[in-house]
């Protein structure tokens, strides 16, 4: 991979954290406007794409662009006008977003402000929590594409000074990020056509699914191991589902997973991490492993 700054300031940022979280943490970079595009992170390119489309992909929980919506073109349009606005600014949550959500997935990413003053495009990030070693490499690219798009619409500035504000932030390379599972995207008749003996092999492809469900710690729900226990309970001829998946031991574990999955849950309403919440994390993963051991025995 070409040296690129912002994989630097990435690893950099990963830096910091390495004696544990941060609260008010901060994170400063400038560039020449002209390098913007020559800054681009291709390996997370189509990822902060997505996260700038208003129109969510199946497989994720909400986009940035579907709660800030035409909000770069606001900022085009406020700086054209007024460079010195103090309104150039997009917002990706209200009030009401946040109240009564439980630990529902709402953005993380809360703000992003700009402001001319001579030749220099100051902006301004603002995110409520932010975990670095994965996801912000995301956050990095859409806001570098997001400044591409300002700088193509308001071409008087030659200078970027990009400063970004996170209330706490942390890493875990274990954490999710924010993508729905397969399993969660599958109405119950699309799961049960992938399960039946005439599937293309529905043991390896459920599987797939439960590993990949195990490292979605961030927005946990119990209703699609929940599906699947009740698709595998039907007792029809017609419907012919692989004995691996009717064993009894199978159907104990996949009740236990169920368990770990509902508590961790509720937890999660209560609170976003902590002592709790990390060992219930390893419960629930720990439980998809041996569900998983169990299927492959």
């Amino acid at each position: 991979m070409p040296e690129n700054r912002l994989y630097q300031l990435h690893a950099d940022a990963v830096k910091t954290l390495e004696l544990g979280p941060q609260f008010n943490w901060k994170l400063s970079f400038e560039c020449a406007a002209e390098d913007l595009c020559k800054l681009e992170m291709t390996d997370v390119r189509a990822d902060a794409e997505a996260w700038r489309s208003e129109a969510v992909p199946a497989d994720f929980y909400f986009t940035h662009a579907q709660f800030y919506t035409d909000g770069v073109k606001h900022i085009i349009n406020e700086l054209k006008d007024k460079p010195t606005s103090n309104r150039a600014l997009y917002s990706l949550i209200a009030q009401d977003h946040i109240r009564a959500t439980g630990d529902n997935p709402i953005p993380s990413f809360l703000v992003l402000q700009c402001q001319i003053d001579n030749d220099v495009l100051y902006c301004t990030c603002y995110f409520r929590a932010l975990e670095v070693s994965r996801f912000f490499k995301i956050n990095l690219e859409e806001i570098r594409q997001t400044l591409v798009e300002i700088h193509i619409g308001v071409p008087r500035f030659s200078k970027v000074h990009l400063t970004i504000f996170a209330f706490r932030a942390y890493t875990d390379k274990n954490r999710s990020s924010l993508r729905r599972p397969k399993l969660e995207t599958l109405h119950d008749d699309e799961l049960l056509a992938l399960l039946i003996d005439t599937a293309d092999n529905p043991v390896r492809t459920l599987d797939s699914m439960l590993r990949e469900l195990r490292e979605a710690v961030t927005a946990v729900s119990a209703e699609k191991l929940e599906s699947l226990k009740r698709i595998l309970s039907y007792n029809r001829p017609q419907i012919k589902i692989p004995k691996e998946l009717k064993k009894p031991l199978f159907i104990d574990k996949l009740e236990a997973a169920i368990a770990a999955t509902t508590a961790l849950a509720e937890l999660r309403r209560k609170g976003s991490h902590g002592g709790a919440v990390d060992a219930a994390t390893q419960t629930y993963q720990m439980a998809l492993d041996a569900l998983c051991a169990e299927l492959n025995a």
